[in-house]
């Protein structure tokens, strides 16, 4: 057996034939056994619905104060999303606060993209304003395997 490998080694390669060809795998992403998710997307956004104006009623827009209100918030969410979010599942939060004037009314996009299986991760969002902020979370759940 060790000939016929050092006799394979010492064979010429043509020209042009120096690296393995390259396949590309054009598979499903497996469904994961037990995940059951979906439907649970909606408990969350109205435990959103229900914190954000408990917390930001009272609010007025201060740059400082709303960086270190950002971060809270997202800290609390993250908490308060997970005892509803089955195991193996990784949250991301994003806060997002900003000024609104009396005079304008607020017109902004928040967007996110995300690369994941749609039969078990999920995500939903949810928006407050007052007289002089406004705040958009974003939640994504992905199963961790």
């Amino acid at each position: 057996m060790n000939k016929e490998r050092r006799l394979s080694s010492r064979r010429a390669r043509p020209a042009g034939q120096g690296c393995a060809p390259s396949y590309s795998i054009c598979a499903e992403i497996p469904r994961h056994i037990g995940v059951e998710f979906k439907g649970a997307g909606h408990d969350f956004s109205s435990l959103l619905r229900e914190y954000l104006p408990t917390k930001l009623a009272n609010v007025t827009y201060e740059p400082a104060k709303c960086a270190s209100l950002t971060l809270a918030l997202s800290e609390e969410i993250k908490h308060l999303v997970k005892q509803v979010t089955p195991p193996r599942y990784k949250l991301v939060v994003n806060v997002t606060i900003g000024n609104k004037s009396k005079d304008e009314t607020v017109d902004i996009v928040v967007t996110s993209r995300c690369l994941w299986d749609p039969h078990s991760d999920n995500f939903t969002s949810s928006q407050y304003v007052n007289e002089t902020l406004f705040c958009v979370v974003l939640v994504h759940a992905v199963y961790f395997e």
